[in-house]
């Protein structure tokens, strides 16, 4: 699998031994095809529909999943026509799936059999149930602040969970320091099949909408792989001349954690790692210094999008929306909702706006919880 790195511009055949670049950026797939509608398989609904427009060295899965084709419905939020795309209805329950079972799949053509991640909960769980899919041997470093539901769904699967006080970067240190003992990290901040299993969302959305491009795209990000699938999805997509325009991507943070905001206010081209302002419910998107930082920003600047940043006051009110409509998504999830206040003077009328609801409301500790429990 041929690899290339935005940060300095190397590129290099990939290794599990090289899972990032020398100069510390993460790789990227540098072989791409061309977007061909004759290479879609039209008898598969999961992400390998697309498997010959990915860039990997395999195009069919070793093992199913079920991972791809997730429903989109309409809504109306604040007078606003809204698409959600159910991503939360993927197998683990969180769109984590669409990445992690690429990048399972390439590591298995590679012939690994033991696998290390970290994670607040989403990606380890997704792991776990691909390692034990799959027969790999898999250890997910979690935080200790991690949902105990999160923490539960990822021991279900049978694999080694291990527990890290501190910050979500001393987790992330301790996974890589289980991957200087032998293990291959298996990271959805860091490997390029992760990302390139993502672009699916984008072809998903454009063949549901009968070959069409949404006006808006708003998305929670915290490493961004999602945000990064629909922007290099719906490129590929424009570059074959089947849409005449990418959608806005908006950018959607909690305020107590928000670097990516930070940056983007400040007109930089990268973003600096930043001390969280404190403990924020929307735990998937805790990440202080994300590793693709540069890209997130060139995606927000070059599709005309921005980036917001949400309290916990209207990330929790977002929430009981969602469930006042029928949909039980956790925090994160949530955060796309509450963006809509902040954008409404900016979407027009009949703009297509597109919510994807990324994780399962049934994976956070509810909001009083722990107190009632008490």
């Amino acid at each position: 699998m041929r690899v290339h790195c935005y940060d300095c511009g190397k590129e290099s055949e990939f290794t599990l031994a090289g899972w990032r670049c020398s100069c510390g950026g993460a790789w990227e797939p540098a072989l791409t095809p061309p977007f061909d509608l004759q290479r879609i398989i039209a008898t598969d609904n999961t992400i390998w529909r697309y498997g010959q427009l990915l860039g990997l060295d395999i195009k069919s899965p070793n093992k199913r999943m079920g991972v791809g084709w997730t429903p989109l419905v309409p809504v109306q939020f604040f007078g606003m026509q809204i698409l959600l795309k159910l991503e939360y209805l993927l197998p683990t329950g969180s769109f984590k799936d669409r990445g992690i079972n690429a990048m399972v799949n390439q590591l298995a053509q590679m012939g690994v059999r033991s696998m290390v991640e970290d994670s607040s909960g989403n990606a380890g769980a997704s792991l776990a149930a691909h390692g034990a899919r799959f027969g790999i041997e898999t250890q997910i470093f979690v935080p200790e602040y991690a949902s105990p539901f999160k923490q539960h769904q990822i021991s279900i699967y049978g694999v080694e969970i291990t527990r890290v006080a501190g910050s979500r970067k001393d987790t992330e240190e301790a996974a890589q320091a289980a991957v200087k003992c032998g293990k291959t990290y298996a990271s959805h901040a860091y490997h390029p099949a992760y990302l390139a299993g993502q672009t699916t969302v984008a072809f998903e959305v454009w063949e549901q909408l009968g070959q069409k491009v949404p006006d808006w795209i708003i998305c929670p990000v915290a490493q961004g792989g999602q945000f990064l699938g629909f922007w290099f999805g719906f490129s590929k997509l424009l570059e074959a001349r089947l849409i005449d325009h990418l959608p806005r991507l908006v950018a959607v943070q909690s305020a107590q954690v928000a670097p990516l905001y930070h940056a983007w206010q400040a007109g930089l081209d990268h973003i600096p790692a930043i001390q969280p302002l404190g403990h924020t419910i929307a735990e998937g998107v805790s990440i202080a210094n994300p590793v693709r930082g540069k890209r997130l920003l060139q995606a927000v600047k070059e599709t005309g999008g921005t980036v917001v940043a949400i309290d916990e006051e209207e990330i929790l009110k977002a929430q009981k929306l969602l469930a006042h409509n029928g949909y039980y998504v956790e925090p994160t999830s949530a955060l796309v909702v509450a963006s809509l206040r902040h954008l409404i003077e900016r979407i027009d009328e009949n703009d297509l706006v597109l919510l994807p609801l990324t994780g399962s409301g049934l994976k956070g500790v509810p909001y009083g919880f722990e107190s009632a429990a008490g």
